[in-house]
């Protein structure tokens, strides 16, 4: 899922994008398997909620679950995606939730420019190629995969808001929820990554960063038998010099979109004005074909 925005009245970063789910596939031989075999679909990571009473208020997203196919030990994993980074007051930059792998689960990268939340086997990269899930590269932009997850859209307080990566194979992740900088303008918003490409961005659209109504990230569109779910857009932040709530981080399509983050809200005098909150990622899935 998405992480929330915060609501500090300068210099306010929104949610970053969570993570992408990965795509495992095998052929069995019918001999080798039970007449009936144990599935297990993963949930949607739920998105972090907006702050009230600064950046200590708003929370991170949850990874989302993994999905998986058993034949008395387990056969094969699809790893779910990180949770995206709950909002800074400065301009730190937060990275997004890593893409899911087909060894390990995406994380939530924390905070700093280098941390890396791609899922295993190999070594986390905004370029990820194989099963390994993809991270937030330096820029803040989500990283893409192949067979792994994309990476959520990362933020600072002084950037746009980033695009989520996308995967060839896997999910798209979220893109970042708007901010301000210390001018109180906004800092921009992130669309969400999509499946079957490797461009960073090209999902659902973000929200719209407004002085007066922002307006929340677009729902990731579900997939099909060729693409997994796009990642949700951001949420676009509330600016200007009244009180006012942010917009929400749209939900991940399924199977495996992450959601997006939240946007900002604006709380110039002692205002109690919700940030938005992180959008929820797509459900896992699992097809089996027999003939």
């Amino acid at each position: 899922g998405g992480a929330s925005g915060n609501t500090i009245s300068v210099q306010r970063n929104g949610g970053t994008g969570g993570g992408g789910g990965a795509f495992a596939q095998k052929l069995y031989l019918a001999s080798d398997l039970n007449s009936t075999e144990q599935v297990v679909v993963g949930s949607g990571g739920t998105g972090g909620g907006g702050g009230t009473t600064g950046a200590t208020s708003a929370t991170d997203g949850l990874s989302g679950g993994n999905s998986t196919f058993s034949s008395g030990a387990t056969l094969l994993i699809a790893y779910g995606g990180g949770g995206g980074r709950r909002a800074t007051p400065v301009s730190a930059v937060n990275n997004g939730g890593g893409g899911g792998g087909t060894a390990s689960a995406g994380t939530n990268p924390g905070t700093g420019s280098t941390s890396n939340g791609g899922g295993f086997p190999g070594t986390a990269t905004a370029t990820a190629v194989g099963g390994q899930g993809a991270s937030t590269n330096t820029n803040g932009f989500g990283g893409n995969a192949e067979y792994g997850g994309g990476a959520g859209g990362g933020v600072s307080a002084t950037a746009a808001g980033n695009n989520g990566g996308s995967s060839l194979y896997g999910g798209g992740a979220g893109g970042a929820g708007g901010g301000a900088n210390a001018s109180n303008n906004a800092t921009g918003v992130g669309s969400g990554g999509t499946s079957g490409t490797y461009v960073i961005g090209g999902g659902s659209a973000p929200g719209t960063s407004s002085t007066t109504t922002p307006t929340s990230g677009a729902t990731g569109a579900d997939g099909n038998s060729i693409d997994c779910g796009m990642g949700g857009g951001g949420g676009g932040a509330k600016t200007g010099t009244t009180n006012g709530n942010g917009a929400n981080g749209g939900n991940g399509g399924a199977p495996g979109g992450g959601g997006g983050g939240g946007g900002c809200s604006c709380n110039i005098a002692a205002g109690t004005n919700p940030a938005g909150n992180g959008g929820t990622g797509g459900r896992g899935e699992v097809r089996v074909y027999s003939w």
